[in-house]
């Protein structure tokens, strides 16, 4: 890895690493429903929010409106598709831009639309409801801060990056700014950043464990096993890019940049999403001929090797 692409990785990785990470667990995230499920009822009453029609953006909108639905006790009936009588909440995890909002509002065919998320910006919410007519409110349980404001200090420059941003995006978006990261158990929201090596947007980083995230786990296209048990787990303080033949590992209290190919990128996928050294080792035989003893030690080697630099830790001493 030359000295320009660490300096590139490193770059989007400042900006994306800014200010609070929020790592949810399913506990976070229904103390975060129970949060929207209050701003409903006091914008409209219990009873009332009872027979609203709600549907959800997929994915993460069908987890969160599934919790949200036992919180407010709507009947299932009002969770299936249904005539115009009534106004339609539309339920998402997060809203960064608007894009998925906007793209998801254009397909329905409601008079009245409620949109009620568990965070987003103050601004971008504003804005949906002062540009679109029959979003008649927006909710969230929590605000994310905007971070480019500290990295654009002067008027002049962050006007300026906000237009860079604007042409390079494709699709409609309500607002542009640097939120929060915000990662749920399910799911990491994608984060842009511009490469100027290939001159393009790309979404790479990851900084949700695969144990602790989903989606981050089915981006390792490795199948669940039954019988893994899990020795080992991403910390939190690490931050990695997997491509189809490279890994890039970031220890983010240092900035130590690790690059990995080959092997080595297939022993990680597997420890990231197993965790069990005997799992990791079948993974490898399946791809190379080799001794399995020879394999055994070479994953065990890896393994030290990673915790040593603080890129993997036991679960046990957690």
């Amino acid at each position: 890895m030359n000295h320009d692409t660490v300096a590139v990785l490193l770059g989007g990785l400042r900006t994306f690493t800014a200010g609070e990470i929020r790592r949810l667990t399913h506990a976070q995230v229904e103390e975060h429903v129970a949060r929207l499920a209050a701003q409903l009822i006091e914008a409209y009453g219990q009873e009332t929010v009872r027979q609203f029609r709600y549907t959800a953006i997929p994915r993460g909108g069908l987890l969160v409106l599934g919790i949200l639905a036992y919180v407010l006790d709507v009947p299932a009936a009002r969770l299936l598709p249904a005539t115009n009588d009534a106004p339609l909440v539309v339920v998402d995890d997060c809203s960064l831009t608007g894009l998925r909002f906007g793209e998801f509002l254009a397909s329905l065919k409601a008079e009245r639309v409620i949109f009620a998320h568990l965070a987003s910006h103050p601004a971008l919410r504003d804005t949906i409801v002062e540009q679109e007519p029959n979003v008649v409110a927006c909710f969230a349980a929590t605000d994310l801060r905007d971070l480019a404001p500290d990295f654009y200090a002067e008027e002049a420059e962050y006007r300026a990056w906000h237009e860079r941003w604007q042409a390079r995006f494709e699709g409609r978006r309500y607002w542009i700014g640097l939120p929060e990261h915000i990662v749920f158990p399910w799911s990491e929201p994608d984060r842009p950043y511009w490469n100027p090596l290939t001159e393009g947007v790309e979404n790479g980083w990851r900084l949700g464990a695969p144990d602790r995230c989903l989606k981050n786990r089915a981006r390792l296209a490795l199948p669940p096993l039954s019988d893994a048990r899990r020795q080992w787990r991403s910390p939190d303080d690490l931050a990695y890019h997997l491509e189809a033949d490279a890994l890039t590992l970031v220890h983010l209290p240092s900035e130590r940049v690790y690059g990995f190919t080959g092997v080595a990128v297939e022993m990680w996928r597997a420890l990231a999403a197993y965790g069990d050294p005997e799992a990791v080792t079948r993974h490898v035989l399946a791809l190379y001929e080799a001794e399995p003893e020879r394999v055994r030690r070479d994953v065990l080697a890896f393994i030290r090797d990673l915790h040593a630099a603080a890129l993997l830790e036991p679960v046990r001493d957690l």
